[in-house]
């Protein structure tokens, strides 16, 4: 199995830190969820990856070669983004011809199935595409593409529900059918919860975790119940994090519990709410 290795990678945009040493490893074969709040930095690790920005330090190896400057590495991994691509005046069918040259594995006939699946015009120009389809349209390339690295950034900006559950499934056929690696930078972690194998959290610059989901979720619980339970429940206890909500609160703590009082829920922490309190929460509502 291939991998690409992030090797403490640091970016500062004048006196701003964007990344701080940040250091990855992923491996073909595997989904992972890039999550973080606005501004933690992983659109511009995503473009550091791919050359598309320079960094300040750090390393960027694919099965152990560097990546600058070497376009036949640089053409086994494929991204999409919100970023303009393709001049306005392009028409789709001709962007998937120009993909299908700098990638020797795209797929063109499973990019055109997509297409009507997802009722995109290939007649249209770039520049006359809504916000929805201009996020569709880079999705199909990238699902197309069958490079062994496929970065994800906001696979479902703008996308309708029914487009979203499309892409979810095309997705999911794609992992277990295919040997790329997936990373997936999205605010919708709700939906993606079930498709990524690897969380990594992203916080103010620094890797906060990278771990596998299941595992990561087993290792919380969320209790809810009337306040004054909860918080007698959890004294003592590694907390995460807390919500209010008039009488009643929800708290994620870290293990796993049989002795829960009578008048609480317990369940496993779920991806979004964990990775909510993991990263600071709301101030008004702890």
């Amino acid at each position: 199995m291939s991998e690409l290795i992030i090797e403490n990678v640091t970016k500062k945009y004048g006196k701003n830190l964007i990344l701080d040493d940040v250091s990855l490893k992923l491996m073909q074969g595997h989904c992972y969820g890039l999550l973080g709040r606005n501004g933690a930095g992983k659109s511009t690790l995503i473009n550091i990856i791919m050359q598309r920005c320079p960094r300040n330090s750090g390393k960027i190896l694919l099965d152990g070669k560097p990546v600058d400057n070497n376009d036949k590495l640089l053409s086994r991994m494929f991204c999409m983004s919100d970023s303009a691509v393709y001049p306005a005046e392009f028409k789709l069918k001709t962007i998937f011809s120009i993909t299908a040259a700098m990638y020797p594995a795209f797929d063109t006939g499973y990019a055109e199935k997509l297409s009507e699946l997802f009722g995109l015009d290939l007649k249209k120009r770039v520049g006359k595409l809504s916000t929805g389809y201009n996020t569709i349209y880079k999705v199909i390339l990238a699902l197309a593409s069958n490079a062994d690295f496929i970065f994800l950034d906001e696979p479902v900006l703008g996308i309708d529900v029914n487009q979203r559950e499309t892409f979810y499934r095309e997705l999911a056929r794609k992992i277990s059918e295919s040997n790329s690696c997936f990373v997936v930078s999205t605010h919708i972690i709700e939906e993606m919860q079930n498709l990524i194998d690897t969380v990594i959290i992203l916080h103010k610059g620094k890797i906060l975790l990278c771990e596998e989901t299941e595992k990561l979720l087993t290792e919380y619980t969320s209790v809810s119940g009337k306040a004054e339970l909860v918080d007698s429940f959890i004294e003592g206890k590694e907390v995460a994090g807390c919500e209010n909500m008039s009488l009643f609160k929800t708290a994620v703590i870290k293990g796993t519990f049989d002795d829960i009082p009578e008048g609480l829920n317990c369940d496993t922490a779920d991806l979004q709410k964990l990775f909510y309190f993991l990263t600071g929460g709301s101030p008004d509502l702890l």
